[in-house]
């Protein structure tokens, strides 16, 4: 009988991971086996056996079972105690997709076989797109990058098959073919024309099938004017400690500019 402070301890284990676990009375054999829950396709998935208290020599086998096609990730013969943690490939596949983990353990007078299941999520890397500004005067540079996240949030070296730019008409008007990130982040610049028409521009990303939009505006605008103006004391004596001083920064339409202002007192000597 298997204690419970035990039998909860493996149900918060269960609760983290696949485990399998025959325990049985001493001097039985005794194996677990761990792997993650869900795991990436394509990535390196970790996996950990241990066998204890052999008392013949047995042969653990790990296998991953899917559209019946077996896959084994170790097969190993000992008589003695062991504990291995390795990496294993996990496979690709398109959409989610539930695949079948199976442990046997097998000698003379021992035999166990245990089946669980795993999830396997395809790899989806996130692409995005970033210019400098949202909008651009006609002859300006546009200057933009592109950088593609893992399934963790960290950059990857991505091959970007095309990357265009298209005008508000939808025609190519810049365009760079099989270029990959350098140090993660691909950066790119196109000078517009000094006549090209304001509207709305696109860079479209192709990886494969799949494409990423990016758009921003190309309008000729001018920076807003503003006035400044200040009022103060025409005379101050020197021995005051506070001045007031108001500013008043507006725009040439009338409406106030936000921001700070910094003010300084100068005495000229002599």
């Amino acid at each position: 009988m298997v204690p419970s402070g035990l039998q909860v301890w493996r149900w918060i284990l269960f609760a983290c991971f696949h485990w399998l676990c025959v325990c049985q009375a001493t001097p039985r054999p005794v194996y677990m086996v761990a792997i993650p829950a869900v795991i990436q396709a394509g990535s390196e998935a970790k996996l950990c056996a241990s066998l204890l208290q052999p008392n013949e020599t047995l042969v653990m086998t790990i296998s991953l079972i899917a559209n019946e096609q077996i896959k084994i990730l170790l097969q190993e013969s000992s008589d003695q105690e062991f504990h291995r943690c390795f990496q294993f490939q996990a496979p690709h596949v398109e959409s989610d997709e539930v695949q079948h983990f199976k442990v046997k353990v097998q000698g003379e007078t021992f035999q166990s076989t245990e089946e669980r299941m795993v999830m396997i999520k395809p790899y989806k890397p996130m692409t995005f797109v970033q210019t400098d500004k949202p909008i651009y005067n006609p002859g300006h540079t546009v200057q933009f990058r592109v950088i593609t996240l893992d399934t963790s949030f960290s950059p990857v070296n991505q091959l970007y098959n095309i990357v265009e730019l298209q005008d508000v008409h939808q025609n190519r008007i810049g365009q760079w073919v099989n270029t990959t990130s350098n140090g993660n982040i691909l950066q790119l610049s196109y000078p517009l024309n000094s006549e090209a028409p304001v509207g709305s521009y696109a860079i479209v990303v192709w990886i494969g099938e799949n494409k990423i939009y990016h758009n921003f505006k190309v309008e000729k605008y001018v920076l807003p004017k503003f006035e400044i103006k200040m009022n103060l004391p025409d005379e101050i004596s020197v021995v005051q400690e506070e001045y007031k001083v108001e500013v008043c920064a507006t725009y040439t339409y009338g409406q106030p500019v936000p921001g700070k202002a910094e003010v300084e007192l100068c005495r000229p000597l002599g």
